[in-house]
This record gives C-alpha cells, structure tokens and sequence, in this order.
C-alpha cells in the first residue's frame, strides 16, 4: 500500500479542481501524518474504522493498513467519486 504524497495530492485537488473548505472543515494530510494518526488511535486489525469526510483518501489509506475494513462517509460528489479510483490504484 502507497499513501499519498503532497504531490499527489496537488495533482488529484488540481484535476477535480478543489480546493479545501474551511467551512467544510476540509484539510488534505498526507504521508507520516496519516501513519500517526492511526498510531494514536490505537487501531488493531480486528477493527472497522469509520471516517467521516475521508476527502482524497490519504487517511483511508492508512486506515485500510491497519483496520479489518474502513467506511468512509463523504458528502462531496466528486470527492466520493474519486475515493474508490484512489483506493484502487494505491492498495496492492
């Protein structure tokens, strides 16, 4: 599994022309961060993470690392769209 870069998240936010909503509560992590995240949440592999906003999909992919399964709950139509493409091409 391949998280997201910054670079790959400038790509992906340029090609669905988005940028982040404060109003949205939106923020784009990438890389280590996720990985820390899911370190202090103190995930183990018989768990099913829940995200709300999973935005690009950085954090869902370090999520999916670790969890059994994830749900993820994102109200922007072109982020939901794009999620599984991510998913996909960055899960092996």
């Amino acid at each position: 599994m391949t998280l997201l870069g910054a670079a790959q998240i400038r790509e992906l936010a340029s090609a669905l022309d988005l940028k982040p909503s404060k109003s949205l509560g939106q923020n784009f992590v990438h890389g280590n961060v996720c990985r820390k995240i899911v370190r202090t949440a103190g995930l183990e592999a018989s768990d099913i993470a829940l995200e709300i906003g999973p935005g690009l999909g950085s954090l869902t992919l370090a999520l999916l690392e670790v969890a059994q399964s994830v749900v993820a709950v994102e109200i922007d139509a072109r982020l939901a769209k794009q999620l599984p493409i991510t998913i996909a091409r960055h899960c092996e």
